[in-house]
């Protein structure tokens, strides 16, 4: 038995925790935004119940900020089906691009949290590869959260895909004021393990930079 098994175990399984917590604290938020939207409704119809005539106005805008909450939280939902399905396959073939701009979707929120960016430049074709595509996760969000732990509030965590000849390249990039803790290169490493390509760190002039390499099958 692999002796690093256990500790990539507790990895993975600490990396679809922070997700599910990060998609609740969003559908909580869409909840509790139709909480007030439904409170609001409930306003006008008593308004309504006394005599007072209906402003239609107010709640044809109060039913397309409810459906537009709706929307959100389906979005949501389906960002996380997407990212939890990518453990259905541990080696199968999947489009690059979808599952780094889902990935980068569901990290949103948690980079706003932090007072941060996550600005996305990715291809408009899709770059089929073969591969773990929960490794490949993985390891891109331990590379934004590398950079995103780097940044002051206001600052922007880069995330740059593109085709490279035979191979598609992520690049993770962002200012830091190191190159990082030895637990974390430990644990893109560990990430790295599961997936058929390459992962190269560099930190320049206040900027670190994290490769991944990945073959276009």
């Amino acid at each position: 038995m692999n002796e690093d098994a256990p500790d990539r175990l507790r990895e993975d399984l600490a990396f679809c925790g922070l997700i599910a917590a990060d998609v609740s604290h969003e559908l909580r938020n869409v909840l509790s935004v139709i909480g007030e939207y439904a409170g609001l409704l409930d306003d006008l119809i008593g308004l309504a119940e006394q005599g007072k005539p209906a402003d239609y106005a107010k709640l044809r805008k109060l039913s397309a900020n409810i459906a537009r909450q709706v929307k959100r939280g389906t979005e949501t939902m389906e960002r996380f089906s997407r990212f939890a399905h990518a453990a259905d396959g541990q080696t199968s073939g999947f489009d690059l691009a979808a599952l780094v701009e889902n990935l980068a979707a569901l990290l949103q929120g948690r980079v706003s949290l932090a007072g941060c960016r996550l600005e996305a430049e990715l291809p408009a074709q899709s770059l089929p590869v073969r591969g773990d595509p929960f490794a490949l996760q993985h390891l891109v969000f331990l590379s934004i959260q590398w950079v995103l732990d780097s940044l002051e509030k206001g600052e922007s965590v880069r995330v740059k895909l593109l085709p490279q000849g035979p191979a598609a390249v992520i690049c993770v990039s962002g200012p830091a004021a190191g190159g990082g803790a030895d637990r974390v290169r430990q644990q893109v490493a560990a990430a790295a393990g599961g997936c058929q390509g390459t992962i190269e760190t560099a930190w320049a002039n206040g900027i670190l930079s994290l490769t991944i390499t990945l073959p276009i099958h």
